[in-house]
C-alpha cells in the first residue's frame, strides 16, 4: 500500500502475508508485488500472477478507502506526504497487537511460515524483493511490529533509506495523542479489506 511515493525499506507486509494465508503461491505473489514492474508476468506461474494482482488490489482498495483516508489526516500536519507511509506502518502495527483477534496461529509462528513461503521461491524472487527478504527474516521484523521498538527500527530504516528528507520516526510519539482513534479507524477499516479480499 501507498508503494508510489517511493520504495521504502519495508511498509505493511505483514497485512499482505495475512490476507494471502494460506495460499503459498498468492502469499509470495503477494509478497513481490512492489517488486515487479509493469503488467508482464511472463515469467511467473499463473498462481504466482494472482498473488501480485492480489496486492495490487490490496492496495488500490485501501488507498481509496474513507476510514484509512482519515487516518492519513491524523499525520499530515507531521508527515505530509509520507502519511500515507506512516499509516500503513501503523495499521501494521495495531494489527501485530491484535493478532490473535485474526488469526489462531501464533505470530511467530506465522512469521516463520511466511520467511520459508519466500525462500521455497527463492529463484524467482525479484532483486527488489529479495534485499528486502534477506533482511526481514534475518532480523525476524514481523513479529517485531507489534512492538513500539520494532516499528521504531522501521521507521529508523525507512528515514535512512527515502531520497527526501523525512522523520517518519516522530511519527511514534505524533499519535500519541490520538492513538485511540487511530484504532478506531483500523477497526473500522480492516475487516472490510478482509471481506473484500476474501469475496
Amino acid at each position: 500500500m501507498n508503494s508510489g511515493i517511493l520504495h521504502l525499506m519495508t511498509v505493511n507486509y505483514l497485512a499482505h502475508f495475512y490476507l494471502a494465508y494460506p495460499d503459498p503461491d498468492l502469499m509470495f505473489g503477494n509478497y513481490i508485488g512492489d517488486g515487479v514492474r509493469g503488467s508482464d508476468f511472463n515469467r511467473f506461474s499463473q498462481e504466482v500472477a494472482r498473488g501480485i494482482r492480489f496486492h495490487r488490489f490490496i492496495d488500490t482498495y485501501t488507498d481509496t478507502h474513507n476510514e484509512v483516508s482519515k487516518a492519513k489526516k491524523l499525520f499530515y500536519p507531521s508527515q505530509a506526504k509520507f502519511s500515507g507511509v506512516v499509516v500503513d506502518v501503523m495499521f501494521d502495527h495495531i494489527l501485530a497487537l491484535h493478532w490473535k483477534e485474526f488469526c489462531d496461529v501464533d505470530l511467530n509462528d506465522f512469521a516463520k511460515h511466511c520467511y520459508q513461503v519466500i525462500a521455497s521461491h527463492h529463484e524467482i524472487l525479484p532483486s527488489r524483493s529479495q534485499r528486502f527478504y534477506h533482511y526481514m527474516a534475518g532480523q525476524n521484523i514481523l513479529p517485531k511490529y507489534a512492538t513500539e521498538e520494532g516499528i521504531t527500527q522501521v521507521f529508523r530504516g525507512m528515514d535512512s533509506r527515502t531520497k527526501f528528507s523525512s522523520n517518519m520516526l516522530s511519527s511514534i510519539s505524533d499519535a500519541e495523542p490520538f492513538k485511540d482513534e487511530l484504532k478506531d479507524h483500523f477497526q473500522r477499516f480492516f475487516p472490510n479489506l478482509v471481506d473484500v479480499c476474501e469475496a
